[in-house]
């Protein structure tokens, strides 16, 4: 009891830390007022953005504007990279939750590919009506599909300076703005349309934008002075990179202040947005061993203590370290692997319904899954019929039994295990709601968020949490082939690690390569077949949020000798997580 109260006094700490940082960050220290606004769109959808107001500006001294747009199925607060570090140059910033994004409701009207800039329009106007705004020197840039929504808004509103990073066709502008693109030599997106990179340069959309037959790279077409500016920028990295890229970053500060003069400027090189990342990675560690912390203590509780069952003496699993352990682990390791690809393409075609509401890309990963699981089927039916039957294999040995004397079902302890679950997920879920209301931020790292839910995205996360469940239950009860209950000796930890490293390896292994193609290779995005490359990018998001769900769910299991609470806590983290990171579906039918 004493460890983990430390250890939960531990996690407040590093949260409290991260989020002191963070919030300091955002505000430059005081010289920034940040704030969450609410806007209706012209057909009547609530927009939401984060707002960052320079101290300075005011109605007698208007500050120009930026407009920034995340990526593709990422919200607001990932921007924040650009947009504190425009703050602090004096920019009034607005980065915004596009449609279907964060706390924006879908706007079928404003969709993107039906003439619609997603809700940038309605921030402009909103920024544009600001006393403290000059309304005459108003910029937008943006991610990935982010840049996309950028360009078709610099074609309804007169914008200064349009900030893009990837390839798009759109229609000519009918006057003057400065356009800069920032692309990455190793951007998965851009290879997968093009074979080399230097294909970008003929672009037919860029050099009839540019008004040359091919764009020398670094060269500045126009002047700043005239406001016509046509610029490429080549940089060494990658898509993913480009939100948090110092070098991106510089350079596109450096543009915006040759567009519109920086009411503070300060020089581009000189950055602090790198420290937001480390105090945000330190509450997400902090929330890391908030939940363990609080799970270990509910358990020792009057409430739960029930839940703890004793552990079976005879053990179906493979001998730790034997031949068979080796060839059983592997296995294991593969499957999340050998279904990966056929998973995610297959989910890529679901778009969202009533039930399933996000975009195809977090439906992809959940039909994988669903995929792994029926794989995960077959490989337990066949250890069970080989193997377990033979050596005392049984619903109690699997962690499935819910008594230690009766051998049938008992749904109250079933119904138990649900709470605790539920108490578990709600008491990680207020300290979401806590950072984000008082440091003003969610958690996140790359394109991960975590976030409050708002009614939309609250009513569609129980049908993800349905979706993950059987993934869950399925690795869990084909993971006790492993044996990991018969090293008597071993740590809970160690068996934890082990255990969850299984159903990881195979993804680490696909993204290690994946990466070194991608950035050190002429290779590029090795397949880009049903948006593969994007799959496979984003496992830097979806390998330790499983990690952290997985090894949750173990450490559970191994306290109670039971598999359910911990089942159903891992699917309500990933369940969440997906729900939380992800825009409702983009375009509605």
């Amino acid at each position: 009891m004493k460890k983990r109260c430390l250890s939960l006094i531990l996690a407040v700490v590093l949260i409290i830390l991260g989020c002191v940082v963070s919030y300091a960050v955002d505000t430059d220290f005081g010289n920034v007022k940040t704030t969450r606004i609410t806007l209706v769109d012209k057909d009547g959808y609530r927009l939401s953005a984060n707002l960052y107001i320079p101290e300075e500006a005011s109605q007698q001294q208007p500050h120009p504007a930026m407009i920034i747009s995340p990526g593709g199925d990422c919200t607001a607060d990932l921007a924040s990279p650009w947009a504190t570090e425009l703050a602090r140059r004096g920019y009034v910033v607005a980065a915004v939750d596009y449609t279907g994004s964060g706390d924006t409701q879908v706007n079928p009207q404003a969709q993107y590919f039906s003439g619609g800039a997603m809700g940038l329009d309605t921030v402009y106007d909103y920024l544009a009506a600001c006393s403290f705004v000059d309304s005459s020197q108003i910029g937008v840039g943006g991610h990935s599909m982010g840049s996309l929504y950028s360009y078709r808004l610099a074609l309804q509103r007169d914008v200064t300076v349009v900030i893009s990073d990837v390839l798009y066709t759109d229609d000519m502008p009918d006057y003057d703005f400065n356009f800069i693109e920032i692309a990455a030599e190793h951007d998965e997106g851009i290879l997968s349309r093009i074979k080399s990179f230097d294909e970008i340069y003929r672009d037919e959309f860029l050099t009839e934008l540019f008004g040359t037959e091919e764009i020398e790279p670094n060269k500045i077409y126009g002047s700043w002075e005239d406001g016509n500016v046509r610029v490429l920028y080549p940089l060494n990295q990658t898509h993913q990179d480009d939100m948090v890229s110092g070098q991106f970053i510089r350079v596109m500060l450096e543009s915006v202040m040759n567009s519109m003069p920086a009411p503070n400027p300060i020089d581009a090189g000189n950055m602090v947005y790198g420290w937001k990342i480390v105090g945000l990675a330190a509450a997400i560690i902090g929330l890391v061993i908030f939940l363990f912390s609080v799970a270990g203590l509910l358990l020792e509780s009057g409430w739960f203590d029930s839940l703890k069952l004793k552990a079976v003496e005879s053990q179906p699993g493979f001998t730790y370290g034997s031949k068979a352990w080796w060839i059983y682990f592997a296995i294991l390791a593969i499957v999340p692997l050998a279904t990966f690809f056929p998973g995610t393409a297959l989910g890529n075609k679901m778009a969202s319904n009533k039930l399933y509401q996000l975009g195809t890309t977090p439906n992809g990963y959940m039909v994988w899954t669903l995929l792994s699981t029926f794989v995960l089927i077959v490989v337990f039916v066949i250890f069970h019929i080989v193997y377990g039957k033979k050596h005392g294999g049984s619903l109690k040995s699997y962690g499935y039994g819910t008594s230690d004397s009766q051998k049938t079902i008992c749904i109250s302890y079933i119904l138990k295990s649900a709470v605790f679950a539920l108490i578990l997920f709600m008491c990680g879920y207020t300290m979401i709601m806590l950072i984000f209301h008082f440091a003003n931020t969610d958690l996140h790292l790359w394109t991960m968020s975590l976030r409050p839910l708002n009614r939309e995205k609250a009513a569609t996360m129980p049908w993800y949490f349905l979706g993950f469940l059987p993934y869950f239950l399925m690795f869990t009860l084909a993971g006790k082939g492993l044996g990991m209950e018969r090293k008597k000796r071993m740590s809970t930890a160690k068996s934890v690690i082990i255990s969850t490293f299984v159903g990881l390896l195979g993804l680490i292994a696909l993204f290690f390569i994946y990466e070194i193609l991608l950035r050190f290779t002429s290779i590029g995005p090795f397949y880009t077949g049903s948006f593969a490359h994007f799959y496979m990018s984003l496992l830097e998001n979806v390998i330790p949020s499983f990690g952290v769900a997985m090894a949750l769910n173990l450490y559970i299991g191994k306290k109670t000798n039971s598999s359910y609470a911990g089942i159903f806590i891992g699917a309500a983290i990933i369940a969440f997580g997906i729900v939380s990171a992800n825009c409702l579906g983009m375009i509605v039918d």
